[in-house]
């Protein structure tokens, strides 16, 4: 009596097929990962944010800002700097911050708007401002500092005012052109206090 050909081949062991099985599901998505970074496909992009980075870093102690307090428990801070006067387009960002801070919603205790200016201002100025922005707060820096730290960053940056996006730790963090809409700048914040648990 003849064995058939399957019976004569030893059947592979099940602890083999199992090992092999892991082993593809272990290997697998690396070799995936890797192919996908070799090809650049269906990578995401760099980075969310729709406002500019600041980098490389800049702390507000950079531009010597008389900011109290900083640290964790601190607010984020939307900071509108100026060099000169605060006029018209001045006053239109301080306008945007504030609509910035309410539109937080809920988190908007968690977040303030600031005038820094690089001398005192007027009592004709500091009048206007408080009447039409009173939970504004406002503060003093020193203008070379300022533009010294912003030797690096786009031209744009250095002319007229600006606002930031400064995070608790008195870390710049994200300027926001005037020409962008100020939902880029909320988008950004309200993504950033979801993911901070610092301020």
């Amino acid at each position: 009596m003849s064995l058939t050909e399957s019976e004569q081949r030893p059947s592979r062991p099940r602890g083999q097929l199992k090992l092999l099985a892991i082993i593809a599901v272990v290997v697998g998505p690396i070799a995936l990962a890797a192919l996908m970074a070799q090809l650049d496909i269906g990578l995401p992009e760099g980075h969310a944010n729709k406002s500019a980075l600041v980098e490389p870093a800049i702390q507000t102690s950079d531009w010597q800002l008389a900011e109290d307090p900083v640290g964790y428990g601190a607010p984020w801070r939307l900071l509108v700097t100026h060099t000169g006067a605060c006029e018209r387009q001045c006053m239109a960002l301080v306008h945007e911050a504030r609509q910035i801070n309410v539109a937080v919603g809920r988190e908007a205790e968690r977040v303030t708007h600031v005038l820094a200016s690089p001398v005192a201002l007027r009592a004709d100025e500091v009048a206007a401002l408080e009447a039409q922005f009173p939970r504004l707060e406002r503060t003093t820096f020193d203008s070379n500092a300022y533009l010294k730290s912003l030797q690096t960053q786009p031209d744009s940056w250095l002319i007229g005012p600006q606002l930031w996006l400064v995070d608790p730790l008195g870390r710049v963090v994200l300027h926001h052109s005037a020409s962008q809409p100020g939902k880029d700048l909320l988008d950004d914040l309200k993504r950033l206090l979801k993911l901070s648990k610092v301020g």
